[in-house]
């Protein structure tokens, strides 16, 4: 596979010239590079694994965005590391019914209503919430099994293992953050303690709960695509390519900062106010804005004030988006860059028409789970960007190698 390469060295004695460097040196350099053995690569299977991973967390994200939406994060009022199986006979529903209404989301919302909520309306929410659990329960075998086989036959390099290791050790205290957010809307104090007293889960744990599951998905999806796509750290072989490599960086900490903004619009369900666009009610700056005392809050309690910051966010990184994809087309990219770049686009724009669509409809669930499932594909894209910035392993060792030799030379 080398002949070509090797072929072109030869004829580059007559034809290349460096200042202070002999044509023979770099055709020689060029020679003893492709000649060189290729570095050990991880093998495929584990990329493939790691992927699978992260498309479950990503699933998962999704099934948490219509268990929050469609209220049913408090009908499970205990939590079991071994999970809980589902209820098999009336006794054990009205037992688990007879249970929820002890804690603060039937006692202030539904008791005495005039709109009974009946076994079957509840059934519905306890659904989601077991399924929820669940999933996550079925995702720890989904990557804890593998990881058990790779480890054994050796198959993980010494280097991926601390990464690994850090995931299996994040995704088990998922579980517990989780609970750790579930019991803030089942506390009776903290319960008080919000506005109206409709309970809801504590926004800070919410926007933890959440940030820590962007975090899981994106270490899985950017490692299983640099071992199924070896990739060197830096634009060896593209060095034109440094510059739009810093700004998709800047790119994804703007979404991240976005999607996390967004956690907190829905821990204060932000989202069921203020549902016109582009103007808040009429207003550019809503009524209510950063009134709340000490200011910090109003960055994560205020309604008002959460939702403008989210929408300048959305529309800062919109705007970002868009320059960035301008700038580029007058570049020769490669042509998995460029598709990347292009999808970013796409999904820039789609993920903020959703947003909007959630808003002005006061936020359905179907919208509402969406564009939650949409922030996460926005930031697959930009990782996908950023990894095809870098140059394809084979050709920046080479090109290092190239480098290192006419120097020397």
């Amino acid at each position: 596979s080398g002949q070509p390469l090797l072929s072109l060295a030869r004829r580059s004695r007559s034809t290349l010239s460096m200042p202070g460097v002999g044509a023979g040196s770099v055709a020689e350099a060029v020679a003893s590079a492709v000649a060189a053995p290729a570095a050990q690569t991880v093998d495929r299977a584990v990329g493939w694994w790691l992927l699978v991973s992260s498309g479950s967390v990503f699933c998962m994200v999704v099934v948490g965005g219509i268990t929050r939406l469609t209220r049913s994060g408090l009908s499970m009022t205990d939590w079991r590391p071994q999970g809980k199986r589902w209820p098999r006979n009336d006794a054990e529903w009205e037992a688990e019914f007879d249970r929820w209404k002890q804690f603060p989301e039937y006692q202030r919302l539904y008791k005495g209503s005039s709109i009974p909520f009946s076994m079957e309306d509840f059934k519905g929410i306890f659904f989601w919430e077991w399924f929820h659990r669940m999933m996550g329960r079925s995702i720890g075998v989904i990557y804890g099994v593998p990881l058990a086989y790779f480890w054994a036959r050796g198959r993980i390099p010494r280097s991926l293992a601390p990464t690994l290791g850090g995931l299996l050790l994040a995704g088990g205290s998922q579980g517990l953050v989780g609970w750790w957010m579930v019991r803030s809307g089942l506390d009776s104090k903290q319960v008080e303690a919000i506005d109206g007293g409709i309970p809801t889960v504590s926004p800070y744990r919410l926007a933890a709960h959440l940030t820590c599951a962007f975090g899981i998905f994106s270490v899985l999806l950017h490692t299983s695509l640099g071992i199924l796509q070896p990739r060197v750290a830096e634009a060896v072989a593209l060095p034109s390519l440094r510059p739009l490599q810093q700004r998709v960086r800047g790119l994804a900490l703007l979404v991240g900062v976005t999607a996390i903004s967004g956690a907190f619009v829905a821990g204060r369900q932000a989202g069921f106010a203020f549902n016109t666009f582009p103007l808040m009610e009429g207003r550019l700056v809503p009524e209510g804005y950063m009134e709340l005392r000490p200011l910090y809050r109003n960055f994560f309690e205020s309604v008002p004030s959460v939702q403008l910051h989210h929408r300048a966010l959305a529309l800062t990184t919109l705007a970002s988006v868009s320059g960035v994809w301008v700038w580029v087309q007058a570049m020769p990219l490669p042509p998995q860059l460029r598709l990347a770049t292009d999808l970013l686009l796409l999904a820039a724009w789609g993920q903020v028409g959703l947003g909007v669509a959630t808003l002005v409809n006061c936020v359905p669930v179907h919208l509402g789970s969406a564009h939650q499932a949409g922030a996460l594909s926005l930031f697959s894209v930009v990782l996908f960007t950023l990894h095809s910035c870098r140059a394809p392993a084979q050709a920046g060792k080479l090109a290092a190698r190239i480098g290192q030799r006419v120097a020397v030379a």
